[in-house]
C-alpha cells in the first residue's frame, strides 16, 4: 500500500486499518497485549473499545498480577504541592503525575497505593493513579512513636495491610486490615535498633532491614511473628533491599578511610546463607554519580529496574539488574530544579483500574500518556505508547 509522504521529513502517517472487520475474538487477544495502561486509554477511542476492555470476559482473561515494562512508573519528585515527575524506563521519559494537594510525605507504598500523612499528620492512603484517597486510617496505638514500615497491596483490589512499627528497647509492630478498618497490636521482638528500614514481601512474609545495627528480619504480617535471619550482613551504609523474580537483593555502598568508595549490589544465597556480590558500581558511573564526595544516596527498585538517587546534587544513575545495563536518564524537565523535592516511590497500575478508570484517569494524570494517545488516535491505529 502507498503512503504518502510529508514533505523534508521521512515521517509516514499511519495507514488506516479497519479494526472492526475483526474478529471480535482477535481483536480481545490484541488488546490483551497492551499494557494497563495503554488499555486505560483505549477506552477513550470509541464506545465499543470500551465495552471491550471493560467486559467481564476481557478482564478475567488478564492475568490479575500481569506485569509489563511500560506499566513501572518511577515517581521520584514533586514539587510539594500537586504535581510529581514520573520517570518510565520502557522509554526512557519523563512524565508528569497530578498528585492529592495534601500528599506531603510518602512513609510506603506497593502497587499504586501509598501510605502518607496529610496535612495534619494523620496518615491516609491514597490511589496514585486515580488520585484518590481510599481511607483516612484511626489513629495507631500509642507505642513508643509508631511509623509506618510496609503497605502490602493485596488481591483482590482495594484490600490492603500495612505493618507499623515502633523501636525502643524492642521492636513493637501493629498492622492494619482495611477489611476491618482497625489497628491491631501483633507481636514483639526483643532487639534494640536504631530504625527498620525498608522491607519487601515474599511468599508471605515481610523481609525488614534493620539498621544500627544491621540485621536482616521476617515478620509474619498474619500471626505477628518476628524472626532474625541468621546471615551476616556487608559492612555497607545507605542500605536498600529490594526483590525480584523471588530472590533477595541488597544495595550498599561501601566505606574506605572515612569516604565511599564504591557502590554495590549483593543476592542472598539462602542455602548458604551470605550475600554473594553481583557487581559493583562501574568506576566511570561512579565518580560521574558524585564518586567520594557521594555523602549519601537513596534507592528505588522494582521488578529489577534499580534507581539510584545522590541527594547532595540530585544525579539519577539507572540500572537494569538483568540485563546488567547501566545508564543515564535524561534530565528531568517536567518540575524545575528549585522546586524538586525526593518522592521516590514506584508505582504499577493493577487490572482492577480498568473496571472503573471511563478511559479518564491516565488522560488527566499521566499527561505525557494523553499526548502519545492523542496521536494514535487520530491514525485510528491500536496505541502503543513507547
Amino acid at each position: 500500500m502507498e503512503m504518502e509522504q510529508s514533505s523534508g521529513s521521512d515521517h509516514h502517517p499511519a495507514p488506516f486499518f479497519p479494526w472492526d472487520l475483526l474478529p471480535f475474538a482477535l481483536q480481545e487477544s490484541i488488546l490483551s497485549l497492551l499494557p494497563v495502561s495503554t488499555l486505560a486509554l483505549c477506552q477513550s477511542v470509541s464506545r465499543s473499545w470500551r465495552s471491550t476492555i471493560r467486559s467481564p470476559t476481557f478482564l478475567s482473561s488478564l492475568r490479575p498480577r500481569r506485569r509489563h515494562a511500560d506499566d513501572l512508573y518511577l515517581i521520584l519528585f514533586t514539587d510539594n504541592f500537586s504535581r510529581a515527575a514520573a520517570y518510565r524506563p520502557s522509554g526512557d521519559r519523563w512524565l508528569t503525575l497530578a498528585l492529592p494537594p495534601s500528599l506531603f510525605s510518602p512513609l510506603a507504598s506497593a502497587g499504586g497505593l501509598v501510605v502518607a500523612e496529610d496535612d495534619c499528620g494523620r496518615l491516609a492512603v491514597y490511589d496514585l493513579f486515580s488520585g484518590a484517597s481510599l481511607a483516612l486510617l484511626p489513629n495507631m496505638a500509642s507505642v513508643l512513636q509508631p511509623y509506618a514500615l510496609a503497605l502490602i497491596d493485596e488481591f483482590p483490589w482495594p484490600h490492603y495491610t500495612i505493618v507499623a512499627v515502633s523501636t525502643g528497647d524492642r521492636v513493637y509492630s501493629q498492622v492494619f486490615d482495611s477489611r476491618s478498618g482497625r489497628w491491631e497490636l501483633k507481636g514483639q521482638f526483643p532487639g534494640r535498633f536504631a530504625v527498620l528500614g525498608n522491607a519487601v514481601l515474599l511468599d508471605g512474609l515481610l523481609l525488614v532491614l534493620s539498621q544500627g545495627p544491621d540485621h536482616l528480619l521476617t515478620f509474619d504480617p498474619i500471626g505477628g511473628e518476628w524472626n532474625l535471619i541468621d546471615v551476616a550482613m556487608p559492612p555497607v551504609v545507605c542500605s536498600h533491599i529490594f526483590d525480584f523474580e523471588n530472590c533477595l537483593f541488597l544495595v550498599g555502598g561501601v566505606e574506605e578511610v572515612g569516604c565511599m568508595a564504591r557502590v554495590g549490589i549483593w543476592e542472598l544465597d539462602w542455602p548458604k546463607k551470605e550475600w554473594r556480590l553481583i557487581c559493583f558500581m562501574p568506576d566511570g558511573f561512579f565518580r560521574k554519580f558524585g564518586g567520594r564526595r557521594l555523602d549519601h544516596f537513596e534507592t528505588v527498585a522494582r521488578r529489577g529496574i534499580v534507581c539510584f538517587y545522590n541527594t547532595l546534587d540530585a544525579t539519577v544513575l539507572m540500572f537494569d539488574l538483568p540485563a546488567r545495563r547501566w545508564w543515564w536518564p535524561p534530565p528531568c524537565d517536567v518540575i524545575t530544579r528549585s522546586r524538586m523535592f525526593w518522592f521516590g516511590h514506584a508505582i504499577e497500575p493493577r487490572i482492577d483500574l480498568l473496571k472503573g478508570s471511563n478511559g479518564r484517569f491516565p488522560c488527566h494524570k499521566l499527561f505525557g500518556l494523553g499526548q502519545c494517545f492523542t496521536r494514535a488516535k487520530e491514525n485510528f491505529v491500536v496505541p502503543y505508547c513507547t
